[in-house]
């Protein structure tokens, strides 16, 4: 991990423990940060390091070393006067935050295929232009973007909204799948729709 990797790691630190003395906190290590901006690009910055003493950078140590090394213990005197607990990023990387269902309604699904007859004359682009792919569901009461879940044949699987049906479906839902013969054989089923926030 390279030293500005680290910086940016205790960074983030400072951000996730939420108390707004480490939001602050997190803001000045931004500040801090020895980099300047120019018009098109980032360019290291030796000039913001200015700051440090200049008998703290002694034989063999530079001082992008000595502001991490500052740097570094002043968050971590600042995490543990706050008690705040080191974790791993991708730890909390891999955490999903489980979305909430806004309302619930049983509706009408059927399932469709990219074949000219099931669709318009671009049979592979959305009607929001994106191309199709599994877990994109046509609605029309539905904003685009909607996430839902149909936990009775999907389980927790996510399904977005970026598909529209034919104006005569105003309250159903079509889920996109990969061939012909996969739409027909799920057929049209009376499920519970969650929507998510």
């Amino acid at each position: 991990m390279s030293k500005l990797n680290k910086i940016i790691y205790l960074f983030s630190e400072a951000v996730r423990c939420k108390s707004i003395k480490c939001v602050i906190f997190a803001l000045l290590i931004l500040l801090a940060m020895p980099f300047s901006a120019s018009a098109n690009y980032q360019t290291f910055s030796w000039e913001k390091l200015g700051f440090l003493a200049a008998s703290d950078s002694g034989a063999g140590t530079n001082s992008y070393e000595v502001f991490y090394n500052k740097l570094s213990s002043a968050i971590n005197n600042f995490a543990s006067s706050l008690n705040v607990q080191k974790t791993d990023l991708k730890e909390v990387a891999k955490q999903e935050i489980e979305p909430s269902v806004k309302a619930k309604r049983k509706i009408i699904v059927t399932a469709y295929s990219s074949t000219p007859d099931q669709t318009d004359s671009s049979p592979f682009l959305t009607a929001n232009g994106s191309f199709v792919r599994e877990g994109v569901i046509a609605s029309n009461f539905l904003k685009f973007g909607t996430k839902v879940r149909i936990p009775e044949v999907y389980g927790d699987k996510i399904l977005v909204v970026q598909d529209r049906m034919a104006i005569y479906n105003s309250h159903k839902v079509d889920v996109w799948m990969e061939s012909r013969t996969e739409a027909l054989q799920f057929g049209v089923k009376k499920l519970t729709l969650e929507i998510l926030n």
